[in-house]
């Protein structure tokens, strides 16, 4: 957590400690009086409490007393009638964070309750092996050693797809393993003999391809005679030269510089095209244009087209199956997306000086792996860095204004473990696959240009914790009306209980700040 060996504050380690000890299935202390002498709980004691409320993931914790946003709930926002308020005496900031902590480690989910279906309404029946999908020896091999034992639910059923040559659009929420799915399509499809692309991949950000190719190299590794080559921007051909490399990965603007002003490669010769992303690709003007281009330049008679993404709307949906001839489509009930083992809360706070205040104190007081913070500037993501740094915390930033290099640094620091902490806007809502986070925090609410919810970037925010059947927690900070009725809207949309956790006391909180540095 911290760089340095953390001070503790007495008075609050007492505080939480008392409410952790009652947690972890100790005798409730009598009420003393003012002047009785507080009993003597050492650092030490408290964090082995911390220790074993954290592990025992059997526990019942106590509920919380504030009731979670019902539907229907029109209550004003207002600190009378906000929800969080102290009932037996004790601080509900420590009682939340206990609960917090309880949860810590949360059941899996079981992959199989996710209901897909495909365009026909049929129960898809998925296979539980790599053998059982008759995915090639080498390829398999190359899965295995990249800790990919078996495949989730929607690998089996993707790959039945692909593998018998159909046009596929599938959605399915973050974590679930889509990339992995069209990499063995993919895979499976290449002519190695064949030296030039025969395979293309279009992401919406540098970051995503980058990660792409990343995710190929390593299950392609010794077992596969595979290549593949990024289409970024900062990436250009040598004049006259053609790629002998078998997959292109990249972003839209790039990729059709390479086909049309460097004629680069033959977009004819390409006989899998994957669409990642596909809500923002279609979704956003110059990125829709530009993959429709694309697309027309391929022998669409000869070319399998596929997009993947975690979520569509009604009307993307309608435009992907005009450009994709009889597609299969396999879908999640929305209201699976936000996934079971997911706990969200919300902390309502009154300004974004609160905000800090509340995040310094809430990532001291829990205990993380990795943990994302999602803003809505890159102004904001440098203050909340510069805020929290003072703490010691190992931490990066990835915000729109760090150029290419230092953005490929910070998420390479983070997805080593060097950094524990990763301050970032949209930039990174998207495809960042490290498995060992268990907390995002929604800084500022994500919302679109018009100020209503986006429901879209909530799922992909929080999607980055509880990936393939992990435990993570979710917070989100409401600071009025507004931030409250999307909280509203979120728990609404996806059919969660997004449960409160008070901070009105936001000095109170300051103080649970135990084990960070001061």
């Amino acid at each position: 957590m911290s760089a340095s060996r953390p001070r503790f504050d007495e008075a609050a380690t007492r505080m939480l400690g008392q409410t952790l000890w009652a947690a972890a299935g100790a005798t409730k202390p009598e009420p003393r009086p003012p002047s009785a002498p507080a009993p003597d709980h050492s650092p030490q004691q408290f964090l082995q409490a911390v220790k074993e409320v954290a592990n025992n993931s059997e526990m019942s914790p106590a509920p919380l007393a504030s009731p979670a946003i019902r539907e229907g709930d029109t209550r004003p926002f207002s600190s009378a009638n906000s929800p969080g308020k102290e009932t037996d005496g004790r601080p509900r900031e420590a009682e939340a964070l206990a609960k917090l902590l309880q949860q810590a480690k949360l059941q899996a989910v079981d992959a199989s309750r996710l209901q897909i279906n495909e365009q026909t309404n049929r129960l898809i029946h998925p296979k539980t092996t790599w053998a059982e999908l008759k995915v090639p020896g080498p390829i398999e091999r190359g899965l295995i050693m990249s800790g990919f034992d078996t495949p989730t639910l929607i690998q089996s059923v993707a790959l039945d797809f692909l593998f018998k040559g159909k046009n596929l659009i599938a959605q399915s929420q973050s974590g679930t393993g889509k990339t992995i799915s069209f990499v063995i399509g993919i895979l499976k499809q290449i002519n190695a003999d064949l030296n030039h692309p025969q395979a293309l991949v279009l992401e919406p950000t540098y970051e995503l391809a980058q990660q792409t190719a990343m995710v190929i190299r390593n299950i392609v590794n010794d077992s596969v005679d595979v290549t593949v080559i990024e289409a970024v921007r900062g990436s250009r051909p040598a004049p006259g030269s053609k790629p002998r490399e078998h997959i292109i990965v990249g972003t839209p603007g790039t990729v059709l510089d390479w086909a049309t002003k460097f004629k680069y490669f033959d977009p004819k010769l390409i006989k899998i095209f994957i669409l990642d992303e596909a809500d923002v690709m279609i979704a956003e003007e110059s990125h829709q244009d530009q993959s429709v281009r694309i697309y027309k330049m391929m022998d669409q008679g000869n070319t399998q087209t596929a997009l993947f993404s975690a979520t569509y709307n009604p009307k993307v949906m309608e435009f992907a199956k005009k450009i994709i001839k009889e597609p299969e489509l396999i879908t999640v009930k929305t209201e699976e997306l936000s996934l079971e083992n997911i706990h969200q809360y919300f902390v309502t706070v009154n300004n974004d000086d609160d905000k800090l205040k509340s995040l310094r104190a809430l990532y001291g007081a829990i205990t993380v792996d990795n943990a994302i913070v999602f803003c809505r500037s890159k102004e904001m993501a440098h203050r909340i860095y510069d805020t929290l740094k003072v703490d010691g915390h190992p931490m990066g930033i990835l915000a729109g204004d760090m150029d290419i290099q230092d953005r490929s640094e910070a998420i390479a620091r983070f997805r080593k473990g060097q950094d524990r902490l990763l301050i970032t806007t949209n930039v990174s809502a998207r495809g960042i696959d490290v498995l060992s986070i268990n907390m995002v925090v929604n800084f500022d609410l994500p919302m679109r240009t018009n100020w209503l919810p986006d429901y879209e970037t909530y799922i992909h925010r929080i999607g980055r914790t509880g990936r393939f059947g992990r435990g993570g927690l979710a917070i989100n900070f409401v600071k009025d009306k507004k931030d409250y009725e999307t909280i509203k809207a979120f728990q609404n949309h996806f059919k969660r209980e997004i449960k409160p956790l008070d901070t009105s006391d936001i000095d109170r909180l300051e103080q649970l700040n135990i084990l960070t540095s001061q």
